[in-house]
């Protein structure tokens, strides 16, 4: 099986989508256009709980993590020539078994990176007006 088919096929088509909203967005950060915090008031337990490292490093973590395993997964069911309900149910399976991977991933990493993340912060520049901290990828930086 080839590699853009298996990028195609149920379950690695959803970690796909996700992999280009990901980098759409990782795209209009350079731009300037989005903060890397933008998202973390939305969702402040689950910034928590992924160790508070910002929430979109998070789940860019979990996008490419998910989508590398299913992509493997879909790569290995191929030659294994699964069909009807056995074929469905592997694939399902496959689901589950990414997103675990996904969430562990972006714990584990999550963790290591916000520690790094608050060291290089208390070091970055302050914002003359009003002290704050500089964020060159913030709305306040185009101001």
């Amino acid at each position: 099986m080839e590699v853009v088919d298996a990028v195609a096929q149920f379950p690695t088509v959803i970690f796909t989508s996700a992999l280009v909203v990901t980098l759409v967005f990782w795209l209009l950060v350079l731009l300037g256009r989005a903060g890397v915090r933008d998202f973390d008031a939305d969702a402040p337990a689950l910034a928590r709980a992924l160790g508070e490292a910002p929430l979109t490093v998070s789940a860019s973590l979990a996008a490419g993590s998910g989508w590398l395993v299913s992509l493997a997964g879909t790569l290995v069911m191929g030659p294994l020539g699964l069909t009807g309900l056995g074929a469905a149910l592997a694939r399902i399976m496959l689901l589950a078994l990414s997103l675990v991977a996904a969430w562990s991933a972006a714990h584990v990493f999550a963790g290591p990176l916000a520690r790094a993340l608050s060291r290089s912060s208390r070091s970055r520049q302050r914002h003359l007006a009003n002290a704050a901290p500089f964020d060159p990828g913030s709305r306040r930086a185009r101001d």
